[in-house]
């Protein structure tokens, strides 16, 4: 068995660690217990490393078995991608482990290793397809004056994407969880996006004062509400008059969690609220431009 060498420091806990796919980008803390060993373990040549570490203590649906064989059973295997090696700190990309979380051991990720994940085959996330293929397309074109909020914001990659973006402005990520916004804050951090905030809220009662905000974005949240329409009186409440509201949702084919909607159904429930609505498709999305008109 591997000795311990050290440990992890980030904001996750096993509530955020539910959605890996999103985690995989964000960012955590390795802390050597002797911290004049980084270069035995960090060397410039080398960009990923397969990290040993502590397991989740949690288990992921059937369909996610490769999830669980990775990150749940007797030990954890992370391949990270190093962002800072220094002696007094080391940040890594895509560590599938919670905060403070035991390190066993760290290897370069090399060409041997590369090759085979070539030859590899993987499910395929179908839903992360759609997104890939739409949200690069949608983001440049979305801007704010001063004040932008991404509501479902997660672990924070796509608004900080709008704040880069958007370097005059303000961007505000809200998420539901507060692990989920102290791991974004920790990213923007650590990557340097200033013009970004992060806050826990509920969709249902943003923290934002009444026709404060430019632009409200929402990628692929809506669906996983409630009340959709009580979130949507919300985000008008809280957009300025004029505002604009991009949302991006699965259609009725493409998902089945949620309602289903079609496309006339979505721009339907924005108009039930008051919305001047566009709507167009895109790769098994929708995209719905929703303006406040007071």
């Amino acid at each position: 068995m591997f000795g311990e060498i050290g440990s992890v420091k980030n904001e996750a806990d096993e509530v955020s660690l539910q959605i890996l796919a999103l985690f995989r980008d964000s960012i955590s803390e390795i802390r050597l217990n002797v911290p004049e060993s980084v270069s035995d373990y960090f060397k410039p040549e080398y960009s990923h490393y397969i990290v040993i570490h502590t397991p989740l203590n949690i288990r992921f649906p059937e369909k996610k078995e490769e999830w669980n064989m990775r990150f749940c059973k007797d030990i954890g295997v992370s391949v990270v991608e190093c962002i800072v090696a220094e002696t007094d700190r080391i940040y890594v990309r895509g560590l599938m482990a919670v905060n403070g979380s035991k390190i066993y051991a760290i290897l370069p990720f090399t060409t041997i290793d590369a090759e085979n994940a070539k030859r590899a085959t993987f499910p395929e996330d179908h839903m992360a397809r759609v997104r890939a293929q739409v949200l690069p397309t949608l983001l440049p074109d979305i801007k704010g004056e001063e004040t932008i909020l991404d509501i479902g914001s997660g672990f924070g990659n796509l608004t900080m994407e709008l704040a880069k973006n958007n370097p005059d402005s303000k961007v505000y990520g809200i998420e539901l969880h507060d692990s989920l916004t102290g791991q974004a804050q920790m990213n923007a951090y650590i990557l340097g996006v200033p013009n970004v905030e992060f806050r826990t809220g509920s969709a249902y009662a943003l923290p934002f004062e009444a026709d404060s905000a430019d632009v409200a974005t929402c990628f692929f949240m809506l669906h996983h509400l409630e009340d959709i329409k009580f979130a949507l009186f919300e985000i008008k409440r809280v957009l300025k008059n004029g505002g604009l509201l991009i949302a991006v949702e699965p259609l009725a084919d493409q998902h089945h969690h949620g309602p289903q909607l079609s496309k006339a159904g979505w721009q339907g429930l924005f108009e039930d609220v008051g919305f001047a609505v566009e709507v167009e498709s895109a790769e098994g999305a929708v995209i719905i431009k929703a303006v406040k008109r007071e």
